[in-house]
């Protein structure tokens, strides 16, 4: 036979999947049953579209008992600012006691002076200034209390208040909505099927984002894959469309084998 020089063209043949580029799978955040499904398998979508709902019920209750102790934190803050100004009117009749007492004092001394009183009676009005002296200093002290009971108090209301609002957040992650326009490829779940998320998030729907943008991973032999090149043209069939050939490129050869 006639020898010819010409292209030789190697083929590297190997089988895959047929994937969207861009898909998202959609996952609970929180635990729970499932109480309705808005979408089933081939449903188009919006983005921010209710697709799932989860039993509210305990989390409305997680609500309802957040909101009930940042009422009873505030009233407590309420308490404890009428405490301080207690403590307030306190301090001021103590100091009021202690000046009225040094006048008394006062003229005792001078009245000591003149030898109109004894020396005794002197010593148990000091006594007497000695010991308001220190009843004022016991109510500033109960006064400075009383602001920091204030402080603690106000604190517990900000603490409530973050635990209110992931309480609002975890009842409205109950509403699975998608995240993008698409159709649902995929769904996982029933209804009446409960959903831990305690460990990872449970898959519950997978949306492809364009069905005209496919993609083929296929496992390439060893022997073969060092021939593959990004970019390189590619064909393929898919056992839907017995008889047709559809034109594709190489668009990633990856490292792990």
């Amino acid at each position: 036979g006639k020898i010819e020089r010409g292209p030789l063209q190697a083929a590297v043949s190997a089988t895959g999947t047929v994937t969207p580029v861009q898909q998202v799978q959609i996952s609970s955040q929180v635990s729970g049953q499932i109480k309705e499904l808005f979408v089933d398998f081939n449903s188009p979508v919006q983005k921010d579209q209710l697709i799932a709902r989860l039993d509210p019920e305990t989390f409305e209750y997680s609500v309802s008992q957040s909101t009930a102790d940042v009422e009873a934190a505030r009233a407590s803050v309420l308490t404890a600012q009428a405490n301080v100004q207690s403590a307030l009117a306190q301090v001021s009749r103590a100091q009021g006691d202690v000046i009225e007492a040094q006048r008394d004092l006062k003229r005792r001394q001078d009245l000591l002076a003149q030898n109109f009183i004894s020396p005794a009676e002197l010593d148990t009005v000091k006594a007497k200034a000695a010991s308001l002296v220190e009843s004022a200093q016991v109510a500033l002290a109960q006064a400075d209390v009383a602001r920091a009971q204030v402080q603690n108090a106000q604190a517990i209301v900000k603490q409530r208040e973050a635990q209110l609002q992931q309480a609002r957040v975890d009842l409205q992650r109950t509403m699975i909505r998608s995240p993008v326009d698409g159709i649902v490829i995929k769904r996982s779940v029933e209804v009446g099927q409960t959903v831990a998320a305690s460990l990872q998030a449970p898959e519950l729907f997978v949306i492809a984002q364009n069905l005209r943008d496919m993609r083929v991973e296929v496992s390439v032999d060893e022997t073969d894959v060092g021939r593959i090149q990004p970019g390189q043209k590619a064909s393929f069939t898919v056992d839907a469309f017995p008889g047709q050939t559809f034109e594709g490129r190489v668009d990633q050869v990856r490292k792990a084998a």
